[in-house]
Parts: structure tokens; sequence; C-alpha cells
């Protein structure tokens, strides 16, 4: 072959190399070639450690200081990594912020989970120096297992299992996380068909007037019924919100909502307002509002009929974005709450910032009426803020009467729970409408 011929094809063949497995902002190693430099790894005769690491709120960091910034700290974290483990241990960048690391030999996890919090903690792009966190998972291979995206799956389950833990740092595979593991599989493989044939069930709880007990709302909440086994929300959820899936479930459980609200407006003179929850996935969509309008209209149903749920989490991270999200929400006529309320970790000041509605006070404090002071003179602080900025404030969970007198007294404005109902199917709650349609 002529020399020079033979020259290009050995520049195209390293092109293609880079391009197939090395990620160009890092200089690591990509997906592929962490797949690949695993596979070799697993015929070594050794102990072998997965590991998944990840920058938090690397999207807030995008966001405030840019992407070439963004993508410096990629590559001084990929630095880091690659500085503190061995040579003949692998590093890639899986994507986005994601870096795969695969160690060979005995480790020390406390040891090594240490120094790489201690290096990335604090790292200097440009002309300052970032405050960086981290959230590790960690999956101690089995001798025998040989498949690669199984073991990432793990390590990623033990990393996600620490999320929102603010004192922990890493998390390690269990037991626990493969009988987990195994029952998100049997989930994920029946979720398609169970939107198909309607096996979502929409249950309505009654929210109470503190004032004069009558109805004022009732939350939309969901229920899976498979086969006449119900699977509970706390079982789906976690799985559909990690799979997206969520997105198509979100979009269901409105569009069931704003037919069982045209057929209300059709009985009744007057109805509650529906509290429906929203997930943070169907937020980030770009269509998301338009999509939920076109509903709607479809359904002859305005927007102030329903108030949109988001958690306190989902107001944490981006909530820059977040503020904006929700701002033209509001313009379009919703109502916005915040549920599960003093679960998280956010400000007071959000409350001022962000534009809600409603804050729903969460079970954990409600229970601790009467049984913990300090609990509850945190309920009446929360009570005397939400008067100040003018929003209404629901109680979760209400199952007794001193509770009821308690949130009474402090002018909580409605009360959710047993107390005054479980949550109803959509017959039993027009029935119980129709019982108390003089306090509507």
């Amino acid at each position: 072959m002529n020399r020079k011929f033979k020259n290009l094809t050995l520049i195209n063949k390293d092109k293609l190399y880079k391009l197939a497995y090395i990620d160009p902002i890092t200089n690591l190693g990509n997906y592929n070639a962490y797949l690949e430099r695993v596979k070799e790894k697993l015929e070594i005769n050794s102990k072998k450690t997965m590991i998944i690491l990840d920058i938090d709120k690397f999207k807030s960091f995008n966001k405030e200081y840019g992407h070439t910034k963004g993508n410096e700290l990629l590559k001084r974290v990929g630095e880091e990594i690659k500085h503190l483990i061995r040579k003949t241990d692998i590093v890639c960048r899986l994507a986005n912020d994601v870096f795969g690391i695969f160690l060979v030999g005995e480790v020390d996890v406390n040891d090594i989970t240490e120094r790489l919090n201690k290096n990335i903690s604090r790292i200097y792009i440009g002309d300052r120096w970032y405050n960086i966190r981290i959230s590790i998972g960690i999956y101690i291979c089995s001798k025998e297992e040989k498949n690669i995206q199984s073991m990432i799956d793990k390590a990623i389950m033990a990393h996600d299992s620490i999320k929102g833990k603010y004192n922990v740092t890493y998390g390690v595979f269990t037991e626990e996380f493969e009988q987990k593991m195994v029952k998100e599989n049997e989930i994920e493989s029946m979720m398609i068909e169970g939107i198909e044939n309607q096996e979502f069930e929409i249950y309505y709880q009654p929210q109470i007037s503190t004032k004069t007990e009558q109805i004022k709302g009732a939350e939309a909440l969901v229920r899976w019924n498979k086969d006449g086994k119900i699977i509970s929300p706390g079982e789906f959820i976690p799985v559909f919100e990690k799979n997206h899936f969520i997105i198509k479930l979100d979009q269901y459980i409105y569009e069931k909502v704003c037919i069982d609200i045209q057929e209300m407006k059709e009985i009744f003179k007057e109805i509650p307002k529906i509290s429906i929850n929203i997930s943070k996935e169907s937020l980030f969509e770009k269509d998301f509002l338009e999509k939920y309008i076109k509903i709607t209209n479809k359904y002859n149903v305005k927007p102030n009929d329903i108030e949109l749920e988001i958690t306190e989490r989902t107001t944490v991270n981006d909530d820059k974005y977040m503020k904006g999200i929700l701002e033209q929400v509001k313009e379009k006529g919703f109502g916005i709450a915040i549920d599960d309320f003093g679960t998280g970790y956010s400000s007071l000041i959000m409350l001022e910032v962000m534009p809600i509605d409603t804050l729903k006070i969460d079970k954990s404090f409600i229970d601790r009426i009467g049984i913990n002071n300090k609990e509850v003179n945190l309920i009446e602080i929360i009570m005397l803020i939400t008067k100040k900025l003018k929003l209404k404030t629901v109680a979760e969970g209400v199952e007794k009467s001193k509770q009821v007198e308690y949130l009474k007294k402090i002018n909580c404005d409605l009360i959710q729970g047993y107390f005054y109902s479980k949550p109803l199917d959509f017959e039993a709650f027009k029935n119980y409408i129709k019982e108390n349609k003089n306090k509507i």
C-alpha cells in the first residue's frame, strides 16, 4: 500500500477510536470504553469493586457559572479521581457528571471514599475555588459475576440510596438492595400494560375547612390495582421517577381527574378544588404546560379548578429554573401547593420566593401533636409565617380529635386525613359530596 494512504488509514482509525471510546471533555474513556476495560478486568482472579460517582447539583453549577466552567469542573474531577486510584484501576466518564470507577484487588472502602471526598470537595478553576459535593455508590462484585450492566445498576442503586441524606457521602449495595432491584424489575415489566389496561385508579381524599367544616378541596391519589392486588405508590412511584415513566403516569392521572371534574361540574353547582401531584420530571418537560392546558380545555375544565402539588425536595434542586416554571404555571391560573413540607432541607425563604398558594404540613409533624412540644412549636412557627405570607395551610394525615382541636386553635385552614374521610373512589367521593352538599 502506498505510504501516504497507509498513514491516512492510521489517522482515520485513530479518529474513529477516539470518537468511539474517548470522552472529549475529560479525555478519559467513555461508557463504551468502560464496558470494554471492565470486561478485561473480570478475567483477573482478585477482588473487584465497582464505584459510581456523580457531582451533586451539577445542573445548577452549569446554569450559574456556564458550560465552559462546567466542562472544566468535569475535567478536574476526572483528573483528581485518576490521581487517587492505581494504574491498574479504571476511571471513565459514563454520562453527564457521572463517573465509573473499577478497582481490582483489596481496597479499603472508607479510605477511598474519604480521599475522593477530600480531594474533590474544593476544586480550583480559573481564578477561584469552588466547593463541590459528590455522591458515591459502591458495589463489591461477586467472583462469578460477569454481567457488567447489572454491576453498574447495583452501584447506581447504592448511590441513589443516599440522595438527600446530607450527612452521608456513600452507599454500599446490600442484599436488601438486591431484593429491591428484583421488585423494581417486576414493576418495570408491568408498567406499560398498567396504563394500557387502565389499572391505575384515582381516589379522592377530602380537605375540610377548620372554620366551617365545609369541603373545600380534595387530593387526587393514585392506586395501582393489578389483578385485584393493590400496589402502593411507595413501591412504584420511585421506580417511575427513576426511569421517567412518571411523565406518562402524571399525564394519565391528570386526564382522568379532568374527566372526573367535568362529570362533577355537570352534577354539582360547586365542586371542591382538586389537588393533583406532579413530578419534577413532568415539570421539566419542554411542552409540559402546553400539553396540560390542551387536556384541560378538552374537558372544559378551568385551571383554577386544579391545584398542582409538588414535593418540597422538588423546589430545592434547580430552584431558579423551578421558579420560572412555576411562575408560568401560575400565570395560566393553576394553584400551586408544596407537599410534605418539613421533610426536606429547603429554606423558609423559598416560601417567599416561589409562587406558592398552599403549604401542606407533613403527617410526621401532625403525629407529634400532644407528644413533642418542640414539633408543636415548629408547627406554630410555620403557621405564623404562612399567615404573614398569605398562604393557605393544609394539615395531612390527621386522625385524632386532639389533633383537630389543636389545628383549629392555631388557625390551620384545611384538614386532610382519616378523621374526616379515608381516600374514596370516584363514586364514593361523589356520594360524599352529595351527603355534604350544603357544606361546599
